[in-house]
């Protein structure tokens, strides 16, 4: 029995720590021919001298001009334009002015880079202080697009175009993108992607946080990146949530492409510690590491000449499991996997009950069970989140937190809800043939949750099918005896794939909802820990 709990525990530890591993960002590379983040951050030295909203106009127009004696040096003169619109044609109180560079294929289909140059200057929401120095937002952005012009200056083997918005006004209301958009429309008719390169803190990896619709080619194409960090999820929520972007008005216009962003210290977003010192020469790197192989991908490729190539007709599920290791599947092959699961453990259900094996009413018991304990820590989450806001005098939402180091509380709650979890399914689910029948609850509540996420969420439905195919899995193994040796290897693949994924995922969603989204968290955590913990305790504690 000691051997055994060791064992498990020791898997448990292993793959926690083997999940650790899943947003590794690269190691920033020094300056080759190749992208470098060394490299990259000399153009943000430069950018983020001193705040350069579009209300320090004089720092505003240094930086403007900075960046077009950058393309000019690099591209050319004839391949650098401004674009510029008046105050009165804006409707603003201030002219915008953009800077377009390009790289001429053999194709007028380009790939366009997009990213802001204006920084914060203004106090915007909870916590925001304004008079930011930009570094990160948008100097990552900025700093990749002319690290890829410099990458790409001199080629002349392109079957397709490369061009790098940079854009003004953005973060007063998207200006710079929105004008460009509407009134540039035999520039629009030569795009056929759109990377929007942005930043919401300082550091960690670049998320591709958010698609086109329709993404099932756009997410193929992503494949070829490297590092690729995304979650279906994320893109998912995102569409429902009022946050903008560049990206956004590319959208509105029918373009197809992708967003990035690093999510890690909040706190340092919109404000003055957004400076040069702060600058994570890794995330740098892990956008270039990303972003250049697309470059690569689309430039040299003459497939995608054809400028509607990217229109698809469904979206893809997809999630990262591990480090260049992507995992992808179209809407109509996760609603087949999805009705098969719900299907398998159906039926299962029903043959363990001919074979009274299991009773309805204990599963129909622990179903209940499940949803309750869904709904305490739901709860517990949202009343632990504000008292976490009361405490930092900070103002308080269910995704927006702006608040200092709540890490720690976060993990220390995070863990004590597991072993709060754990002891009640130790109190509670004690005997053999409960735990079965917890088991059976589990995956037929995460398999119904998967259907029914995958018709009206579909980017969202794997959080709930991986878990409830373990589950069924795990459960036909208990069925019909299966030797020990298959059920402990089943065991460690279950318990390294679902914490894969679950680990990296709530860090993610931390960093994106803040301490604010602990109902979330929690919520999430409860789907995978009600397999995880059934299958532990089997290992562990089962003569």
């Amino acid at each position: 029995m000691k051997s055994r709990f060791r064992f498990s525990l020791v898997v448990v530890l292993l793959s926690l720590l083997a999940s650790l591993f899943v947003l590794l960002t690269p190691i920033p590379e020094p300056i080759s021919d190749d992208f470098s983040a060394v490299s990259a951050a000399a153009y943000i030295q430069q950018i983020a001298l001193e705040p350069h909203s579009v209300f320090d106009e004089e720092a505003h127009e240094t930086v403007r001009l900075y960046l077009k004696d950058q393309l000019t040096e690099l591209l050319g003169a004839q391949n650098v334009r401004e674009i510029d619109y008046t105050a009165d044609e804006v409707g603003s109180d201030y002219p915008i002015r953009n800077l377009l560079g390009v790289i001429p294929g053999t194709s007028d289909t380009a790939i366009m880079l997009v990213a802001h140059y204006d920084s914060r200057g203004h106090i915007g929401r909870m916590g925001e202080l304004g008079g930011s120095y930009g570094a990160a937002d948008d100097g990552y952005g900025v700093a990749t697009i002319l690290e890829l012009a410099r990458v790409y200056a001199d080629r002349t083997d392109l079957e397709n175009t490369i061009m790098f918005l940079i854009t003004d006004g953005e973060e007063t209301g998207l200006y710079g993108a929105e004008m460009v958009t509407q009134n540039e429309q035999e520039l629009m008719d030569q795009v056929g992607f759109v990377i929007n390169l942005e930043a919401r803190g300082i550091e960690g990896p670049a998320y591709m946080f958010e698609t086109s619709k329709n993404n099932e080619k756009i997410i193929d194409f992503y494949r070829n990146a490297s590092y690729p960090v995304s979650y279906s999820i994320a893109t998912a929520v995102y569409t429902v949530m009022p946050n903008m972007t560049d990206f956004t008005e590319f959208l509105a216009i029918g373009k197809q492409g992708i967003n990035f962003a690093v999510l890690d210290s909040l706190y340092y977003y919109h404000t003055p510690r957004d400076n040069f010192t702060n600058i994570d020469l890794s995330s740098l790197q892990h956008y270039g590491a990303q972003v250049a192989p697309l470059v690569e991908e689309f430039a040299t490729n003459a497939v995608y000449s054809d400028v509607h190539y990217f229109e698809g007709e469904q979206d893809q599920v997809f999630f990262t499991l591990f480090p260049n290791v992507f995992v992808s599947y179209t809407d109509t092959v996760a609603t087949v996997l999805h009705v098969l699961v719900l299907l398998g453990v159906i039926a299962f259900l029903i043959f363990g009950i001919v074979q009274k094996k299991i009773k309805p009413l204990a599963v129909l018991k622990q179903f209940g069970m499940i949803l309750l304990s869904l709904v305490v820590v739901g709860i517990a989450g949202v009343y632990l989140s504000k008292l976490i806001a009361f405490l930092g005098r900070t103002s308080w939402s269910l995704t927006y937190v702006r608040m200092e180091n709540t890490e720690l509380p976060t993990l220390f709650l995070m863990v004590g809800t597991l072993l709060g979890l754990f002891f009640l399914y130790r109190r509670f689910v004690e005997k053999n043939q409960e735990q079965k029948e917890f088991l059976f609850a589990a995956s037929l509540f995460l398999a119904l949750l998967a259907f029914l996420t995958g018709v009206v969420l579909s980017g969202a439905s794997f959080l709930f099918f991986v878990p409830s195919l373990f589950g069924l899995i795990y459960l036909i193994f208990q069925q019909f005896n299966a030797k020990m040796l298959w059920k402990r290897i089943l065991f460690v693949v279950s318990t390294l794939i679902l914490m894969l994924i679950a680990v990296p995922l709530l860090y993610s969603l931390f960093l994106a909802l803040t301490v604010g989204g602990l109902a979330a968290l929690f919520a999430i955590m409860l789907f995978y820990l009600i397999v995880l913990i059934p299958i532990f305790v089997n290992e562990a504690y089962s003569m």
